[in-house]
């Protein structure tokens, strides 16, 4: 079959490899659509918790072709999606409801073979079946959507909530419609490209600028501060100045995934003398379901996130452009 390998740190190939193999406990999914995900970079440029050679991709949708002998509730021509995160489910965090702290956690496309690839073997459990009034595009967004509603959860949030996001990629855009169903009063974003301002304003949201006058713009829309700010760019320098526009008793969301050894400089006496609450948002934690029903109810809008999409052989090109800002949510049609 064809698949991506990233042989080593920064090196991209598209090559045929074995076929997978289906043990008693698993499944083959013949994959039909995946996303590129910023994670799939940072695992890239070795950032992240994977080791090489890999094959990526842990956003993506399929139809199971073959299962193993002790799988009884999944069949072949099933339509199903795929849980990246693998729990062991007996571990301290797994038996405290933290299942995403996991201390045996495997994730597929990050620590096992991932779906951009023509087939994929997944265990069964981490298979969710589909109503067919999802679309492939849609459930290609179960896996950011997931982790949003994570994120979501970590948060205490009131109907008068005025929120502010930085970034509005595809996860800021997601964060933003997450938050409209949360009932929150007003949502301004602030992002340097135009055209996705354009879009975050098309789903609700006041777009502000990322430039010198960001700081005027914000105070005069908001004058007390925030009681939300959330950061889905994972840019340290944004991190840094986000806590400037949060009012006291607010909350802080770091959502955006930043390098593994990038520093900040925050004033503890600052965070001590606003009644501030940090928080962080990693990964998700069995919230699959909950973004299947969003998405069936019809509840965010996730087809207007893809601006770009590729054969998987295109897989370098696409990764590239991605990586220069020059796209929104790129997904590959695979099969």
């Amino acid at each position: 079959m064809k698949a991506v390998v990233f042989s080593q740190p920064e090196t991209v190939v598209v090559e045929q490899v074995a076929d997978p193999r289906c043990e008693p406990g698993e499944v083959i999914v013949q994959v039909k659509r995946a996303g590129i995900c910023g994670t799939d970079l940072h695992i890239l440029r070795n950032e992240y918790l994977s080791n090489f050679p890999l094959i990526p991709g842990h956003e993506f949708v399929g139809v199971v072709v073959e299962v193993g002998r002790e799988v009884l509730d999944v069949k072949p021509g099933d339509r199903v999606v795929v849980d990246p995160d693998l729990y062991c489910g007996h571990c301290f965090y797994c038996r405290n409801q933290q299942a995403n702290h996991c201390l045996n956690w495997q994730g597929i496309g990050v620590t096992r073979d991932g779906g951009f690839a023509e087939y994929v073997t997944v265990p069964v459990r981490a298979c969710y079946k589909l109503p067919e009034t999802i679309s492939d595009a849609q459930a290609t967004f179960i896996e950011p959507l997931a982790c949003v509603i994570h994120g979501l959860n970590r948060l205490r949030t009131h109907p008068a909530d005025e929120v502010l996001i930085f970034g509005a990629g595809p996860i800021g855009l997601l964060l933003l419609q997450a938050l409209q169903n949360s009932g929150a009063a007003k949502i301004v974003v602030v992002e340097k490209h135009a055209n996705r301002r354009a879009l975050a304003s098309q789903l609700g949201a006041v777009a502000i600028a990322a430039d010198e006058n960001q700081t005027a713009a914000l105070r005069e829309l908001v004058p007390y501060g925030f009681s939300i700010v959330v950061d889905a760019t994972g840019v340290p320098a944004v991190i840094e100045q986000a806590l400037n526009y949060l009012r006291p008793r607010g909350q802080y969301l770091q959502f955006g995934v930043a390098a593994t050894n990038a520093t900040i400089t925050w004033r503890p006496h600052d965070i001590f003398r606003n009644d501030w609450t940090i928080l962080g948002s990693y990964s998700q934690c069995l919230t699959f379901s909950a973004a299947i029903k969003w998405l069936e109810n019809n509840k965010i809008d996730v087809e207007s996130l893809v601006s770009h999409t590729f054969p998987l052989t295109e897989f370098p090109d696409a990764l590239q452009r991605f990586a220069r800002g020059e796209t929104l949510k790129v997904h590959l049609q695979i099969s």
